[in-house]
């Protein structure tokens, strides 16, 4: 039961990286379309790792008394939500506070879900659980990125 947990995690990861890393392949369609700047559109990459960077330990530390579990799917019905607002958002503003919302929620989820993986296997799994959970990420990277260029 705890391997298709994990595994679960790691698809999760794998969705969240994926919208951190895709929009860098669709910079000159998103210019375009925004009618703005590659430059400025390169922003929205900046304002996710920036939210990434600086809004996940703030809230981590913040929640640190919660459940893990309750985190976690606070931070996936955040992301969602982020995502949503993005699919609907029609100025760069509001495109930018999404993209805020999907860093902070991606960085959450990152890290409850280490800690739940953590928390869930034997002492001498935790590596291999965080291990596959890493592989979410990764693999954003090789498969997420090209599939969501494609769409």
């Amino acid at each position: 039961m705890n391997r298709i947990v994990i595994y679960i995690l790691m698809i999760a990861v794998f969705f969240t990286a994926t919208s951190e890393l895709v929009v860098a392949g669709i910079l000159n369609v998103l210019a375009e379309e925004m009618h703005i700047s590659v430059a400025l559109a390169g922003q929205l990459i900046t304002a996710y790792s920036l939210a990434f960077a600086i809004g996940t330990p703030v809230i981590v530390s913040l929640t640190a008394r919660m459940g893990r579990k309750k985190l976690l799917l606070i931070a996936l019905s955040v992301f969602i939500i982020g995502n949503l607002v993005s699919f609907a958002s029609s100025g760069f503003i509001l495109l930018m506070a999404a993209r805020m919302i999907l860093g902070m929620s991606s960085g959450v989820l990152m890290v409850a879900a280490f800690s739940a993986a953590a928390k869930m296997v034997p002492p001498e799994k935790i590596g291999s659980a965080i291990g596959t959970i890493i592989l979410g990420f990764s693999s954003a990277m090789i498969l997420g990125v090209p599939v969501g260029i494609a769409l």
